[in-house]
């Protein structure tokens, strides 16, 4: 990549893929390409197997989200469909641990993180980390949360328990 390229990067297990994950994933594009000389590029981390069992609270929701393998070609196939609309490059990284590259990166420009409390205090402690080893911080890039038709936001969760679909519409047992 030339200098001039801005890169972001995001992170997440991204099953189901829904409305919420694509306000992160425009943002990112959004956020990587621009006016200027380059044409930006795009990282997203796709959480482990392995990573999903250690960081949920109940190990068996790891379970749910299926084959890492599976959920790296619905993210492409996503990916490929929505970067048609963007002049920035993308590329998909298997997350070992919760900070993944954004890290270690000095090519990286800027995170884009989820609204959640959770994803806020990671991105500042990631970015703390930056500082320790060296790194500048990068741009924290938060869209704001995708809510469902009953104006609750759109979660994976809500979508593995049946109350929504990927869209964010009332299932019909949720009414």
């Amino acid at each position: 990549m030339a200098d001039a390229d801005r890169t972001a990067i995001l992170g997440g297990t991204f099953t189901p893929i829904h409305n919420g994950h694509r306000a992160l994933l425009h943002k990112a594009f959004q956020t990587a390409s621009h006016d200027g000389s380059g044409d930006g590029h795009v990282i997203v981390g796709l959480t482990s197997s392995d990573l999903a069992t250690e960081t949920r609270s109940d190990s068996s929701h790891a379970e749910q989200l299926g084959a890492y393998d599976d959920r790296r070609n619905a993210l492409d196939t996503e990916l490929r469909d929505l970067s048609e609309a963007y002049t920035a490059t993308y590329e998909i990284v298997r997350l070992l641990d919760t900070q993944g590259p954004a890290a270690t990166r000095a090519d990286v420009d800027a995170l884009v993180a989820s609204p959640e409390s959770k994803a806020q205090r990671r991105a500042h402690q990631l970015n703390q980390r930056r500082r320790e080893a060296g790194l500048g911080p990068l741009e924290i890039h938060t869209p704001p949360f995708v809510v469902a038709e009953d104006g609750t936001r759109i979660s994976s969760t809500r979508i593995r328990n049946g109350e929504i679909d990927v869209h964010g519409r009332l299932l019909d047992g949720s009414k």
